[in-house]
């Protein structure tokens, strides 16, 4: 029937216990695992909420046509609560710039007809014969560096942005 007890040498409990460590190293691999996952969706949230955040401020710079030119720096309050989450620097960089000529402006675009330049007494008058308007278009570059104060998170986008500007403000840069 059964066997007497000085023989029996402990296989069952050796198994049992070799089947009970496996167990347990494949529940502590599945909870690093799922906190791993945990953190990565976690990152790309902070990352879509800073981008968003600089795509905001960026959205406000390019909104008014002269502030684009300067460089400037805004507090965005991602999640509704009061307080500036997500801190934002534009830096502007002129690409190019070109004063539009009276002849490429569209007199049908009210945001042209301001530029047009009526043609005066050419003799004795330095520069009336170029036939320029009173507008010049320019093409930026906006750096834009946006950092989440909580958890640091930092990404930087780059914006081309046109803008026209009046033609006396890219007279440094181009000549008028």
């Amino acid at each position: 029937m059964n066997a007497p007890m000085r023989r029996q040498q402990g296989a069952t409990l050796l198994v049992g216990l070799i089947m009970l460590v496996l167990l347990t190293l494949m529940a502590v691999t599945s909870f690093r695992l799922g906190k791993s996952n945990l953190q990565i969706v976690g990152n790309m949230q902070f990352r879509t909420e800073t981008v968003r955040a600089a795509e905001e401020a960026v959205e406000a710079a390019i909104s008014l046509p002269t502030s684009v030119s300067v460089a400037s720096a805004a507090n965005v309050d991602v999640n509704a609560d009061g307080t500036p989450d997500v801190a934002v620097t534009i830096t502007p960089t002129l690409l190019q710039a070109h004063v539009v000529t009276n002849a490429a402006l569209v007199l049908s675009n009210p945001d042209e007809i301001g530029c047009a330049l009526g043609q005066a007494q050419a003799f004795g008058v330095v520069g009336a014969a170029v036939g320029n308007s009173l507008c010049a278009r320019t093409l930026y570059d906006l750096r834009v560096v946006a950092t989440q104060a909580s958890t640091n998170t930092s990404v930087e986008l780059h914006q081309g942005v046109s803008v026209q500007v009046p033609a006396d403000t890219v007279c440094s840069v181009v000549p008028c």
